[in-house]
């Protein structure tokens, strides 16, 4: 009797207990449980518990069941985290991205919290998106949200509305002369990609998006080694691919007392090849008679030490032949560059990417004060050592520095004798000892910018190609 009662009491708890599951999964779905993430199972109902985390990649989408007929879908490039489920409550974020709700009419509440928005309901069908920058955007198909924005300031959205939360507010309710959203024709993955690399400069941002990102990272090291300045720094790097004529390196340093990080995305005219290298190799200077069939047409880039941040922006990328007539080399060439730098009071100028210091397009500079800076070049522990300073100073007297090193793991800066290699020592092992450090400084900045990235990573996607080393 004593066991039967054991499991009449169990069944009654289950029955109590509130659950969630994962289906559908489309594309590259991942979930993140016990501080490990996981690529879903597309045919398979994964139970998921409070706390967990759930990304997409593109052209990817996921379902979660409620135990009370509820749904949620979550688009493509999407964050999203079950806060928690429980008898009175689902609450949820969304940190990125697109999801659909269609909420049953229960006694229990439903939110969904993102960086500038909680939207709450107790039964209706709704749409929730969030951008790079946090502005929210809701719509409501049937039903109606309380939403409120980060000031406490509240509208009630109704059926056939739509609202939008910025960081500065939330503005009242418009009708929607739009059809409801699908989630699959989420935002421009160009657009997307661009504000991820200008505006995401947080520490808890950048290792986030790297948690996901080197789940699915193409080629990934890690090591840790000394740097120019006799610091300990953990290097991890990895590649993706987040389009078919994408891709991305990102690089992370840390030290005892500090972050930074870089990212550099590529943009090529056309889909890239399985094998990277084939087009990384050429990707600068190519030999041949005929122009490459695969080149790079745009790129953007962000050093950063989580405060202050350097940017590039360069488009019109195209190879320019030695000689039109009878062309046996093709140079790479942008049409159109520019460079910014951002300390925390620039930092949201010209759409994220700070301060324009210099840019041309199609051979014609333009400088901040509208005149050229005055430049500075040096070597200054000698020309045998591998340490390049340069400094521009414009004439509003902003100033920006830069210092580029070659270092070996052991924190020696390289110099030029460092290149002939010892007796049973190949090339291969050599490059992977080596790695580049830039400094940056300028009078926008709280603190440097300092990263060190590995030799070996750039070589293994072939931009690296290994010459000009001494086999004595």
């Amino acid at each position: 009797m004593r066991g039967v009662l054991v499991l009449v009491i169990f069944g009654i708890v289950n029955l109590n207990l509130y659950s969630a599951y994962l289906y559908n999964a489309k594309g590259k779905v991942y979930y993140k449980t016990d501080d490990k993430w996981i690529l879903a199972d597309e045919n398979k109902k994964i139970e998921i518990k409070d706390g967990t985390e759930i990304t997409t990649e593109r052209a990817s989408s996921v379902e979660i069941y409620f135990n009370d007929g509820s749904k949620v879908k979550i688009g493509p490039l999407s964050y999203y985290k079950l806060v928690e489920e429980s008898e009175s409550n689902v609450s949820s974020s969304l940190l990125i991205g697109r999801i659909r709700n269609w909420v049953k009419k229960t006694t229990r509440g439903y939110n969904v919290k993102t960086i500038t928005a909680v939207c709450a309901v107790r039964g209706t069908d709704f749409f929730v998106g969030v951008d790079n920058e946090g502005n929210t955007s809701v719509e409501v198909y049937d039903g109606s949200v309380d939403v409120k924005d980060n000031k406490n300031k509240t509208f009630v959205v109704r059926r056939g509305e739509f609202v939008s939360v910025g960081r500065d507010g939330i503005r009242p309710p418009q009708k929607n002369l739009n059809p409801p959203q699908s989630l699959e024709s989420h935002l421009n993955n160009r657009m997307l990609m661009q504000k991820e690399i200008y505006s995401e400069i947080s520490k808890e941002e950048v290792v986030k998006r790297s948690q996901v990102e080197m789940q699915m990272a193409e080629y990934q090291t890690r090591k840790t080694a000394i740097d120019a300045f006799g610091y300990r720094v953990r290097m991890e790097e990895y590649v993706i691919r987040p389009s078919e004529n994408q891709f991305k390196y990102v690089v992370l340093n840390t030290r005892e007392n500090r972050f930074d990080f870089g990212k550099i995305l590529f943009t090529f005219n056309k889909k890239l090849p399985d094998d990277l290298s084939l087009v990384t190799k050429n990707m600068m200077t190519y030999y041949g008679s005929n122009e490459p069939d695969i080149y790079l047409t745009e790129m953007n880039s962000v050093i950063s030490n989580t405060v202050d941040k350097v940017t590039e922006e360069a488009t019109g990328g195209y190879m320019k032949p030695d000689d039109v007539s009878n062309p046996s080399v093709w140079t790479h060439t942008f049409s159109n560059y520019s460079f910014y730098a951002a300390g925390k009071n620039e930092r949201d100028e010209n759409g994220g990417k700070g301060k324009l210091l210099w840019s041309y397009s199609n051979g014609n500079y333009t400088y901040l004060g509208g005149t050229r800076p005055d430049v500075i070049k040096q070597n200054p522990d000698g020309d045998e050592v591998l340490h390049n300073y340069a400094k521009n100073t414009y004439s509003d007297g902003t100033w920006i520095s830069v210092d580029d090193y070659v270092v070996f793991d052991n924190g020696k800066v390289a110099t030029l004798g460092d290149f002939s290699l010892k007796s049973g020592e190949d090339k291969n092992s050599f490059i992977d000892k080596l790695n580049f450090e830039r400094v940056y400084n300028s009078s926008l900045f709280s603190d440097k910018i300092d990263l060190v990235f590995s030799a070996k990573l750039l070589k293994d996607i072939g931009i690296i190609i290994i010459i000009n080393i001494d086999n004595r």
